[in-house]
């Protein structure tokens, strides 16, 4: 979250409500010393205790007791309503309403029953005691928690300084470059060097040639063009004219696509969240995009003469990306109009991708197998075959064929790096990509003895693609004129970077693709996907697997090569370059490296992984991992508050590394997580458990807890705080820390058997149906209709081989086809059991303010939570006596939510 008026403003806020708990707290103190105080001068035990039993319940607003009364008074004393002492939640502490009225029970006893003895009674005032003191932990809590929250405040508004002269994470240089590092300054450079040079490598008439040739092989493909083409010049007339403009209700979906795609700054959000909110304004909003829209041929980016502010953000992985901040109504209009296109060419393609001109997929069989088949296993033998092709056709087609573009309007904008909570987000199917791989390696192997695989991407896609290359592919599926030129004119945004001053230039971008702009994502997919066509064509049917611009193929070394070749020639046509450092071939089975000149040098990876041949799995490039270490403490340094520090180490910790991990599969095994969980401890260790000269073994940082510990202590005076605190949510006053551990362990049990395991048992179960079906053709004969019968009469009838029935499995073996889904899911998490301790704790958790982290509802709790919740309730119990460490109402959880649902920007 950027500097500016908000943090003031929930600063403010916080400022309010902790004065309004400091209040509070000094009238629990005062309340609890006169407790005390009438507690401390009773003449016995019993007395003792009933003064703190009754000074406790009205502190908590529990009835008055009516036990001790004569029966005239029950009426007037029995009443419901709280006290005025009440100074904290019903429900709030360790004794729950039924304890309460257990112990006056037990002390009205002990005025007459002599069996209650002194040392009972002596137990009910510690009892009590430690009650009033769970209390006062609540209550002090709460101000240490407000003290973080405003911490953290402070931290974004900059009125705090730098924490780099406390205890460190590990020795790395705390002078750390705000202004930018070396990195970003070298990749400005070369994204200035591509972006304002247009592309002088690119011939029109060529690229028509090229796409005449591919798209007019064959007369069905020239139809599916014909088609494709005129519902293009249908739509883009359509979204021109009246009848396609849009309204309030369409400005909403259009204001929350917008939101999706990280272009906006905090000040340009809260803009257009207000203009959502009011839909008098919201009307004249729609009003003004209609009439840009209504002239869109002289339509031009909002004149500023100072041009479109440009900002480059660092990513996680070291890159960074540069996005424009355009005026809002111009961010919006573009959004409305990428948008519509977006759904518009993904329909258009996928009705493509289902036409006769797209060649499909499958195993080269010869008729005299199928009449064979017929022969000795009945009329139907070859029907419902083709299971795995037809799975793969779909998996292609539902998760990665025009994945960038939105299927409907109501979905709204792709996100380029999603890590949402969505049934499956970009990142899931980034590594349901890797789990393919490995599982097609395994079935491909496993059947022909090798396998191979390309990876590879385009070097600075973005910036670099060329605007001829994307108006004459548009030209060519029928954009009109009118469009071409709208295109053409946002293509050649005029841009300045604002930390030039006055100095610096505007210029007018001649070449490639605005970032997190759903036009620019229709641009590339469209040229992209005739690239997709082409590997389809010179393949008979291969799927190449694309991810934006990330593209990935596989199966047999010949056909591996024909589709690099397809490749070869699109990137040269359209004037892309190959990433080198992401180019790379694995072959398995045909010893080391590959054998053929046509395929790509160089390895394959993703994120932290190697894939590597000899293994045939992938496995983590360590010193990759040891780049980020260094990072991460970088990052962890710049942090001036623990909650910044948290959010931080959650990011980069929690998913950054285990997401670049990739997630585990069935295909992966057991030993992937392992490598991940071994990896985890060692980053910890790195950061955290140095050595130093002047510490004893017991003062040493042993992990993250440990060193917070230490911050914490240092800065607020807080001490001996349960390892609960750090990982339980902010709801229950903790800080939410994730543990990236547990998730790989609940993964890991549920990971039974090996993929070579999983295929010997596939092959018994095949042949134990080719003996059923022996002894069925032995006792019934063959069941052919009479076509067949000239063919086969004369033949021996001894039944067909095991050889010749399991021939083809990837067609007809449906045991196959369950190894192969089994392969490619993700392992569920295993949830622990729940202790009766825990259960009893759990059941005086709040049920209206439950958020199903930790919640009074075992059954809602994610097997994360459970896991948590279980593992360190004992210890937040003891300390707290509750499994919340504070009220939530002695908390400014609104303030800290608002914070957190702000986007982490990282230093550098």
């Amino acid at each position: 979250m950027a500097n500016g008026a908000l943090p003031q403003t929930l600063k403010s806020i916080t400022a309010t409500k902790i004065s309004e708990l400091s209040k509070q707290r000094a009238l629990f103190d005062q309340r609890k010393t006169e407790i005390l105080a009438v507690a401390n001068a009773a003449p016995d035990l019993r007395t003792h205790a009933q003064a703190l039993l009754d000074g406790i319940s009205r502190l908590k607003g529990y009835p008055k007791d009516s036990l001790d009364k004569n029966d005239l008074d029950l009426d007037a004393d029995s009443s419901d309503e709280e006290s005025e002492d009440t100074l904290t939640s019903r429900g709030v502490g360790r004794l729950q309403p039924e304890d309460h009225t257990n112990i006056r029970r037990f002390l009205l006893q002990s005025r007459h029953d002599p069996s209650v003895s002194q040392a009972a009674l002596q137990d009910r005032i510690t009892q009590l005691e430690k009650e009033l003191r769970y209390l006062e932990i609540k209550h002090e809590h709460g101000a240490f928690y407000s003290k973080l929250v405003t911490e953290w405040l402070s931290e974004l508004d900059g009125s705090i300084t730098s924490t780099a002269d406390e205890t460190k994470c590990n020795d790395s240089d705390p002078s750390f470059e705000n202004v930018g590092r070396a990195e970003m300054h070298e990749q400005r450079a070369t994204w200035e060097s591509l972006v304002f040079t247009a592309a002088t490598h690119v011939n029109e008439d060529t690229i028509r040639s090229y796409l005449n040739d591919l798209f007019t092989q064959t007369k069905l493909s020239q139809q599916a063009l014909k088609d494709l083409r005129a519902s293009i010049q249908s739509f883009g007339t359509e979204l021109s004219s009246k009848g396609e403009w849009l309204d309030v209700d369409e400005l909403q979906w259009v204001s929350r696509a917008l939101l999706k795609t990280d272009l906006l700054g905090d000040e340009k959000t809260a803009i257009l969240k207000e203009f959502m909110r009011n839909n008098e304004v919201a009307q004249e909003v729609a009003d003004v995009l209609n009439m840009r829209i209504a002239s869109l041929d002289s339509w031009a980016w909002t004149e500023n003469s100072d041009g479109i502010p440009v900002e480059m953000r660092r990513q996680l992985n070291g890159k960074y990306r540069v996005f424009m901040d355009e005026d809002l109504l111009d961010a919006l209009l573009l959004q409305y109009i990428g948008t519509k296109w977006a759904v518009k060419l993904r329909k258009v393609f996928e009705t493509f991708l289902h036409s006769n001109a797209w060649k499909v997929l499958h195993e080269d069989i010869p008729e005299d197998h199928k009449d064979m088949r017929r022969y000795f296993l009945g009329r139907e033998a070859n029907s419902n075959s083709g299971k795995i092709n037809e799975i793969r056709k779909k998996t292609y087609t539902d998760e990665y064929f025009m994945s960038q573009l939105p299927t409907s309007t109501a979905e709204g904008a792709r996100e380029y790096d999603d890590t949402g909570s969505k049934q499956k987000n970009a990142l899931d199917t980034k590594h349901s990509l890797l789990h393919l791989l490995i599982t097609e390696s395994i079935l491909h192997k496993h059947q022909r003895g090798d396998f191979t695989a390309i990876r590879s991407d385009f070097e600075w896609f973005g910036p670099s693609m060329p605007h001829a290359t994307i108006l004459t592919v548009l030209k060519f599926f029928g954009v009109s004129d009118l469009w071409i030129k709208f295109f053409l004119v946002f293509l050649e945004a005029p841009l300045k970077f604002p930390q030039d001053g006055a100095e610096g230039s505007v210029r007018t971008r001649k070449r490639g693709l605005p970032m997190s702009h759903t036009l620019g994502d229709c641009f590339g997919e469209s040229v992209l996907f005739c690239m997709d066509y082409a590997v389809n064509q010179a393949t008979d049917g291969a799927f190449l697997y694309r991810l934006h611009d990330d593209f990935w193929f596989w199966g047999a070394e010949n056909t591996c090569v024909k589709a690099w070749q397809a490749m070869e020639r699109f990137t040269q046509v359209m004037g892309l370059k190959f990433n080198a450092e992401k180019t790379g071939t694995v072959q398995m089975g045909l010893g080391d490296g590959p054998t053929e000149s046509a395929l790509p040098t160089g390895g394959i990876r993703w994120g932290f992984l190697v894939l590597d041949a000899q293994q045939e799995r992938f496995i983590i490039d360590q010193a990759q991992v040891d780049q980020h270490i260094e990072e991460l403490a970088r990052q962890l340094l710049s942090c001036k508050s623990v909650f910044a520090w948290v959010q931080a180490w959650n990011s980069y910790f929690g998913r950054f590394f285990t997401n670049n991990f990739a997630k585990p599969a069935i295909c992966f095994g057991r030993d992937h997580i392992d490598m991940a969980i071994s990896t985890l401890s060692r980053i910890e260790r790195t950061l955290f458990n140095k050595p130093s000269d002047n510490k004893t073994p017991s003062d040493q940082i042993n992990g993250v807890t440990d060193y917070l510990r230490t911050v914490i202590a240092g800065r607020f005076d807080i001490h001996d705080l349960p390892d609960g605190f750090f990982y339980y949510p902010i709801e229950l006053g903790g800080l939410g820390l994730l543990n990236p551990f547990i998730r790989l362990l609940a993964m890991r049990e549920n990971i039974k058997q090996t993929p070579r395991k999983l295929l010997r048992k596939a092959s018994l179960r095949d042949e134990k149906e080719y003996e059923a079906a022996k002894e069925k053709f032995k006792k019934d004969g063959a069941d052919v209709s009479g076509q067949f019968w000239s063919e086969w009469g004369g033949k021996s009838k001894s039944f067909m081989s095991l050889e010749d029935y399991t021939r083809y499995p990837e067609t007809f073996s449906l045991s196959l086809v369950d190894v192969y889904t089994q392969l490619t899911e993700v392992p569920s998490e295993m949830s622990v059991a729940r202790t009766w301790s825990f259960e009893r704790e759990q059941n005086s958790l709040d049920q209206s303010s439950s958020v199903g982290c930790i919640s009074p509802f075992w059954g809602t709790m994610t097997p994360y939570w459970q896991w948590v919740a279980e593992l360190y309730h004992e210890g937040m119990v003891r300390t707290y006596g509750s499994l919340a460490a504070v009220n939530r109402e002695f908390m400014p959880l609104g303030v800290l939510k608002t914070l957190q649902e702000g986007k982490f920007r990282w230093q550098g």
